[in-house]
């Protein structure tokens, strides 16, 4: 594993136990076993480090997305798949006191996670409307159901529900997920 890969991985584990503003940089070093000088030759400052923890997790997103897409075909089981890896490997940025930070210090990076995940849903639900397991899609235009849902998890699937409501990310996944599944289960 190569420095800026540590970095990251100090960084998701500083984040998980205390959130993004309060990482700092001899925290990342002392964490990474490496000088702040050298921190400072791959990232210019402590947001850019978020950024490409951010980054690098996306990335992962994505790839175990199309992963889970290529072995399931079953609506329930794909959700299920991506909520299952995003609980175990996502903690760092659903836990409250990241999710505070992204709405507090970072809303730009909530943005940019906002956008991924929106893309993201559109290719999954696209494939899920492709594979015809809904009934309900095949009696209403695929654009609208995915307009529905897609509007429905930014609305409730966001720092600022999440933490004025006093829920988690998790659970608040979890109900929103039976929720909007409701149209993909076979009737």
């Amino acid at each position: 594993m190569d420095i800026k890969e540590r970095i990251i991985l100090a960084c998701r584990d500083l984040s998980r136990a205390h959130g993004f503003h309060n990482v700092n940089m001899d925290e990342l070093a002392a964490r990474t076993g490496v000088s702040k000088r050298t921190l400072y030759r791959y990232f210019p400052g402590k947001e850019a480090v978020i950024e490409a923890t951010l980054d690098a997790f996306m990335a992962e997103v994505a790839g175990e997305a199309d992963r889970i897409l290529q072995c399931e075909k079953e609506p329930a089981r794909i959700l299920s798949g991506l909520l299952q890896y995003l609980f175990i490997n996502g903690q760092f940025v659903t836990n409250p006191q990241s999710l505070n930070d992204l709405k507090q210090h970072y809303p730009h990076l909530w943005q940019k996670i906002d956008q991924f995940r929106m893309n993201r849903i559109r290719v999954v639900l696209a494939f899920i409307n492709s594979s015809g397991e809904s009934a309900l899609s095949k009696e209403i235009d695929p654009r609208i159901i995915t307009a529905v849902i897609v509007s429905s998890i930014q609305a409730v699937l966001n720092p600022d529900f999440v933490l004025t409501n006093n829920l988690t990310f998790e659970e608040t996944a979890r109900q929103l997920s039976k929720y909007l599944l409701s149209p993909f289960i076979p009737v």
